[in-house]
């Protein structure tokens, strides 16, 4: 179980963060951390779903799945040498997303800032499933590649996760330590609060730059908090 004393930070860092959003955008902004492929790719792969209309579309575009590998290899995880941070070759990243076809579409037309609450149980369960189940690197800690991946797929309902920023946010370091299931569930529940509760504010910076999706808006807050918090 996670100490008590852990969870009381993340309350806190949510509450401070929601209590100051545009501020923490701001930060992210004016620091011009991404550039380069990591954003050209990002926008490419979007750009793409939205042409495609629908997911069951998207599913059978090869030129979507290539965007998003190559997003995904900008975005830090598939790297030369030996290090762990490797994407599995293409044919099996296509396959593994492909057949949690139904299980992704299902979630389609949900949105992370709108989710009752006696929904988010019920949408977690169903992310997590598909977290678990998918091969998109071959680290041993799944948390971090797939959830990049599914957000490319379900923008609006599925935010980034990663070490750097996610982790140190909420928990003040980076490590999983395979506690992948309980961090994901841990976090996403904090994802729905600051989306309840920032709403108005994610909404004025959607579709301005980095800002491509609800979730990652609020991924961009939790940057932005980092960088002059943390």
């Amino acid at each position: 179980m996670r100490r008590q004393s852990t969870l009381d930070r993340m309350d806190r860092r949510v509450a401070s963060l929601c209590s100051d959003f545009s501020y923490y955008i701001d930060k992210f902004d004016s620091s011009n951390l991404f550039t380069g492929p990591s954003l050209y790719f990002h926008f490419r792969t979007l750009d793409r779903l939205r042409k495609c209309g629908a997911l069951a579309t998207a599913f059978e575009d090869n030129l979507f799945f290539e965007y998003l590998y190559a997003t995904l290899t900008a975005w830090g995880l598939h790297r030369m040498g030996p290090i762990p941070a490797k994407l599995v070759d293409f044919e099996t990243f296509r396959s593994s997303l492909r057949d949690q076809k139904s299980e992704i579409e299902g979630l389609e037309d949900c949105r992370l800032t709108r989710l009752s609450e006696g929904d988010l149980d019920v949408v977690v369960d169903s992310l997590w499933q598909i977290l678990a189940t998918l091969r998109i690197s071959r680290a041993e800690t799944k948390l971090v590649a797939n959830s990049k991946a599914l957000h490319h797929l379900l923008p609006q309902l599925m935010p980034p996760i990663d070490r750097q920023y996610t982790l140190q946010f909420f928990y003040g370091h980076k490590a999983i330590s395979g506690r992948d299931e309980q961090v994901f569930r841990e976090i996403y529940g904090q994802f729905h609060r600051i989306g309840s509760r920032s709403e108005a504010a994610i909404h004025e910076y959607l579709g301005h730059g980095f800002h491509t999706s609800e979730t990652k808006v609020i991924d961009n807050a939790i940057v932005g908090y980092v960088l002059t918090r943390l």
